[in-house]
């Protein structure tokens, strides 16, 4: 029966075997390229499913790697052959799938330079960091180290603080998954409203937060009873120093469930006119007609009057003022403004009206009143409105008067012009 003779022998044949692992996983990345791009294209307008083809096809290679290794442990404990080498490099490839798996998350969640800077500063080193220490054997000395259990501390390691910081960290994407499925998805397929569909998507998605924050505050060390100490002590600083920020966060789920405004609304707050992003925990994103984002407190909308110029529906009415001479004929001008209002951006009904509005001091004084389906589109509709009666009354020789005011001057004798004395005298 053939056995492997020595060490040497056994080393080669275990390095032999493990070329061989990482030949088969790349190999298997590269032939499942193309049916994975596939995949993708086909997800592509699933929100929720759009990025798990990109990451799969990442984290394949050490996985596939980390699956032929046990199998091949397995092997040769059946055979009777040393699995020292194979057993060493577990580590290796289980830091290496992490690697991967980060560097794709801060592929798909940032901007390429940013995603470089990431992984190549933070990610990189940290990893390096953790296979040096594993390669001399210190990796566990490391991870043990922390401070000691008191009275009332818990017993924190670095092993548990970086379990519980994975931990928080796996529960931060889960909410963001289960927030782009329920948000995009689910909820809009189950028929309900779009506010609805933002607040109970958003509740979700803090409510996991929440569970892995505990989860990773008990993972690491902290047992229930100080949690509540902790939390004790945050009641008394919110109730001090937080307030701002407390009502905010209670303003964020009465704006959610009260519906009075949601993502996609038109809005106009004060000076500020334009269209709601999001509305978040602590404030709501306004993107103005100039492409500004703007970000308000959510306590301002409920302290302060709010115009939703969209909340049944996106109809608006414009009023074009304009005036015009004396010796104008006001039927005349009737008929010029609503030829104007055969615009291809106002509606046909409600049906465009003239109004007479009053004798000014200097002109004859009427209003344009149309209707349009887009609030954004106002002001772009109402400079195109006022070229457009600019160009009728030239046609038409219709004037736009100048104030004109009379000036009375009593008591003016110093405004006279003294008469010269007679020279000949």
């Amino acid at each position: 029966m053939f056995a492997i003779p020595d060490f040497s022998t056994a080393l080669l044949g275990q390095l032999a075997a493990l070329i061989i692992i990482l030949i088969i996983a790349w190999l298997a990345q590269f032939l499942l390229g193309r049916p994975f791009k596939a995949i993708e294209r086909r997800v592509s307008s699933v929100s929720w499913a759009r990025q798990l083809p990109a990451i799969t096809m990442s984290v394949l290679p050490p996985l596939i790697a980390w699956m032929l290794n046990q199998a091949v442990i397995n092997l040769f404990i059946s055979l009777g052959w040393s699995t020292a080498l194979l057993t060493w490099v577990i580590p290796f490839l289980t830091i290496w799938f992490f690697y991967r798996l980060g560097a794709v998350f801060f592929t798909v969640r940032m901007r390429p330079p940013q995603a470089r800077l990431w992984r190549s500063k933070v990610l990189l080193p940290i990893i390096l960091f953790i296979g040096l220490l594993y390669a001399v054997g210190l990796l566990d000395d490391f991870l043990q180290l922390g401070a000691a259990a008191g009275d009332n501390l818990p017993s924190i390691t670095i092993g548990s603080l970086l379990a519980g910081l994975a931990i928080i960290a796996l529960f931060f994407i889960f909410s963001r998954s289960i927030w782009g499925f329920l948000a995009k998805n689910f909820l809009p397929q189950a028929g309900l409203e779009p506010g609805l569909v933002h607040a109970v998507s958003t509740l979700t998605g803090y409510a996991i937060i929440v569970i892995g924050v505990v989860a990773g505050l008990l993972v690491t060390g902290f047992n229930l009873t100080t949690l509540t100490v902790i939390a004790g002590g945050l009641s008394i600083g919110l109730g001090f120093g937080l307030q701002q920020v407390v009502s905010n966060f209670v303003s964020g789920f009465i704006l959610m469930f009260d519906r009075s405004i949601g993502p996609g609304d038109v809005i106009e707050f004060g000076d500020i006119v334009g269209t709601v992003e999001n509305i978040g925990i602590r404030s709501m994103i306004v993107k103005t007609r100039h492409n500004k984002e703007v970000i308000i407190p959510n306590s301002h909308f409920l302290s302060d009057i709010v115009t939703n110029l969209t909340r049944t529906d996106r109809i608006i009415r414009v009023d074009i003022k304009v005036s015009v001479s004396y010796q104008t004929n006001p039927l005349e001008v009737e008929q010029a403004l609503l030829e104007v209002a055969q615009h291809p951006g106002i509606l046909d009904e409600p049906a465009p009206l003239v109004q007479f509005a009053e004798f000014g001091e200097s002109s004859l004084d009427f209003v344009l009143m149309v209707w349009v389906d887009d609030p954004v589109r106002v002001g772009a509709v109402s400079s195109d409105l006022r070229y457009r009666i600019w160009d009728a009354f030239s046609r038409r020789n219709i004037e736009i008067p100048f104030p004109q005011r009379e000036v009375y001057i009593r008591g003016a004798s110093w405004l006279e012009v003294p008469t010269p004395p007679n020279q000949n005298g």
